[in-house]
């Protein structure tokens, strides 16, 4: 249940938000971030037009705080055979970052609803992370079989959400940007 003590806004992340967004995911998750896989899809790439979400806080009055308390976004990448035949799009998720002051308030479910929802709406395949299972079934996501990371990855923690409109095959392959 989201539990929150004060009116928030969550919009699609605007052009000027975004170096405030990036110091939002810093602070969280700080440099050792970049040594992980999910990053090899991440750098060099820009998130989806219109799929980056952030959440501000509003104060008494309706004025909405200029911090971000929380963010994510949307990478766009590609699942390949071993032939490097293209089999399909999806989305990569993440990261999802929580200001400190503001964690355990459902901020993260919040944004993640959103983005899933906003991701489909515009007939995104599928939607890939790499994340707590315990966590990431509650949205509906399920071991990603079959598929790869560009680098060591723990595949138990690797993830797919289906959109429902999708009627094809799971998507098996290479994963890259």
């Amino acid at each position: 249940m989201d539990s929150y003590a004060f009116d928030r806004l969550i919009t699609v992340e605007a052009l000027a938000e975004r170096e405030a967004a990036d110091a939002l995911v810093n602070r969280v998750f700080g440099p050792g971030r970049y040594a992980k896989t999910a990053e090899r899809l991440r750098e060099g790439n820009q998130p989806i037009s219109g799929l980056s979400f952030v959440m501000h806080r509003i104060e008494q009055g309706g004025q909405s705080e200029t911090a971000i308390i929380g963010s994510v976004r949307l990478w766009p990448v590609k699942v390949h055979d071993d032939n490097q035949a293209l089999k399909g799009d999806m989305a990569f998720l993440g990261p999802i970052a929580v200001d400190e002051d503001h964690q355990s308030l459902g901020i993260g479910r919040a944004l993640i609803r959103t983005a899933i929802k906003a991701a489909f709406d515009v007939g995104v395949t599928a939607i890939l992370l790499v994340g707590t299972p315990a966590y990431f079934q509650s949205f509906g996501f399920t071991k990603a079989e079959g598929l790869s990371l560009p680098g060591p990855v723990d595949l138990r923690r690797l993830m797919i959400l289906y959109n429902p409109a999708y009627k094809g095959e799971p998507l098996t392959g290479a994963v890259d940007k």
